[in-house]
């Protein structure tokens, strides 16, 4: 009986080690999934005082937009610290899809036509 409960000694205390030497290292980073994209992504244009995004489905209506200002900055800074903000300027819904047109104001609300901005998307 003593020779069957060493070698299970031995058996399991390998199996353990096999388990404990599986584990991925946490810095590795790699993400795998399974799926497809079933949504068309929205027809995007720019133009002078904005952009348009047509033909978006329906689940991305809920698009959080933010800007933020790239040009590389002078060695002076303006008095006012004017920050510009994403207006909608106008929506048109038709059944599962929506087209919106939006435009970059400034803090009175008149558009902004010169700059360089780094415009994010992020659907739900």
């Amino acid at each position: 009986m003593s020779g069957k409960l060493q070698v299970a000694s031995v058996v399991m205390l390998l199996s353990l080690c096999a388990v404990c030497q599986a584990a991925t290292p946490m810095a590795q980073g790699t993400i795998r999934f399974t799926g497809s994209i079933v949504e068309s992504s929205c027809k995007t244009s720019f133009q002078p005082i904005g952009w348009r995004m047509d033909d978006c489905p329906a689940l991305a209506r809920n698009t959080a937009i933010d800007v933020r200002r790239i040009d590389q900055q002078a060695s002076v800074s303006a008095l006012d610290s004017t920050s510009v903000k994403v207006k909608l300027v106008a929506e048109n819904v038709q059944g599962r899809y929506y087209d919106q047109h939006y435009a970059l104001v400034d803090h009175a609300g008149k558009p902004v036509t010169s700059g360089k901005y780094l415009i994010t998307l992020t659907s739900p």
